[in-house]
Formats: structure tokens, C-alpha cells, sequence
């Protein structure tokens, strides 16, 4: 089983030269479909000021600089830090979801694309991003209910809480965060660094919002 200094050298080790940049044709595609299901979810165009928690390389990041004037992004790894597209903004950190190195109340929208999965204690994690966010914190982790996701969590240990991250359970996370939950729900279909070229532009033409979606999304507002 995996722990907390296990990722971290997990991400600090070879990994992002195994990742598709954040430009990749397959990964923007990805991204571009996330923001539209996120505007589903809330208006972003009330949105002034985010921050990306776990942002690795920038793909979580990239695209949202696109729809909200003020975009800053936070990760524990220096490596994949390297290449951000934030870099040279002073609007990159380099620090750890336990311990954001930001104010309280600072940010409309704190917001995670696959990093509590990769942390021992994601409650604590949750109430740091809550403790910076006036308005609103978004999760996005992987579905276990998608087989594909359930056979990677088993495969890979470091990928094995995944099996956590059912709707059920990030509902309690936003409830014991102090968190209201506004809505929970599963959708996607591309991922971002296995995905052929090719396929990607299909993928994107089915329904977004499916059971068998291999993300699950939880929006929480702060109380």
C-alpha cells in the first residue's frame, strides 16, 4: 500500500517524462471539456480569482487561465513544476495541500483535478483548500465505478485509493470539511495520456455526464 512519502517521490522521480505536456493536442481536448462541464456546474464567468492545488504540470491550469482573469496554482513537486505555464508570473507555488501557503478567504474558487488520491489524509486536505476559498472548492477524482479506473487503482499501488473515491464518500468529504455539497457527478470519457489522437475527437461527441464517467465531481460551497 501506498503512503504519503511514496508519492512524493512518486511525482518527484521520472514520472512527468511519462505525461503529455499540457499543450498536447489530447490533453487541451480534455481540459476544454472539463471547463465546459464546470461551467455547468457554476457560473465562471462570476469567478475572479482561482487556485489549482496539485496543479503538476499545468494541465489543470492551462485552460482555466482562459476564463478566469486571475488564476495561481500550487504543487508539492518541483519537477513537475518545471514546465508550468504559470511559471515566471509569481503566481506558481511550490507547496503542500496540508499546508497552502496562502491567506484565509483568499481565492472564489479553490479547485483539485486528481490529487486527493495521492494524499493519506484527504479530509485535511479539503478543509485547507476550504480554508482559502470564500466562495467555492471543485474535486475531480477518479471514478472506481469505471472499470477502467478500478483495474488501474488494483494494478498500480500507487494508484490503490482510488477505490476510495466513490460520489458517496466526496460528499462526506465536502460535508466534514464544513463544506455544503451543490452537486456530485460523474462524467468523461478521454484520458488525458493514454488516449490515442485519433480517438480523442470521438470520445468528445458522447454524452459527457455518464455513471460509468471516469471522473467523479464534487462541488462544495463554503459555508
Amino acid at each position: 500500500m501506498t503512503d504519503d512519502d511514496r508519492q512524493r517521490g512518486y511525482w518527484e522521480g521520472g514520472l512527468r517524462w511519462r505525461l503529455r505536456p499540457y499543450d498536447h493536442p489530447v490533453v487541451q481536448l480534455f481540459a476544454e471539456q472539463r471547463l465546459q462541464h464546470i461551467d455547468g456546474m457554476l457560473d465562471l464567468s462570476q469567478v475572479r480569482t482561482a487556485l489549482d492545488v496539485g496543479c503538476g504540470d499545468g494541465a489543470s491550469t492551462a485552460q482555466m487561465m482562459h476564463r478566469v482573469p486571475e488564476v495561481w496554482a500550487v504543487d508539492r513537486s518541483a519537477t513537475m513544476l518545471t514546465n508550468h505555464p504559470l511559471q515566471g508570473t509569481g503566481r506558481l507555488r511550490q507547496g503542500d495541500v496540508y499546508e497552502l501557503p496562502f491567506d484565509d478567504d483568499r481565492f472564489d474558487l479553490v479547485y483539485g483535478w486528481e490529487v486527493l488520491h495521492h494524499v493519506r489524509d484527504p479530509f485535511r486536505a479539503v478543509r485547507e483548500m476550504a480554508r482559502v476559498s470564500r466562495a467555492w472548492v471543485l474535486l475531480a477524482e477518479p471514478n472506481p465505478v469505471n472499470p477502467a479506473q478500478f483495474a488501474f487503482a488494483l494494478v498500480d499501488p500507487e494508484h490503490r485509493w482510488v477505490l476510495h473515491y466513490r460520489r458517496s464518500f466526496m460528499r462526506r468529504l465536502l460535508r466534514e470539511s464544513g463544506l455544503e455539497p451543490s452537486s456530485c457527478l460523474p462524467g468523461g470519457w478521454i484520458f488525458p495520456n493514454q488516449t490515442p489522437t485519433w480517438l480523442a475527437p470521438l470520445l468528445r461527441r458522447l454524452p459527457y455526464r455518464q455513471p460509468l464517467g471516469i471522473t467523479n465531481w464534487a462541488l462544495g460551497r463554503v459555508a
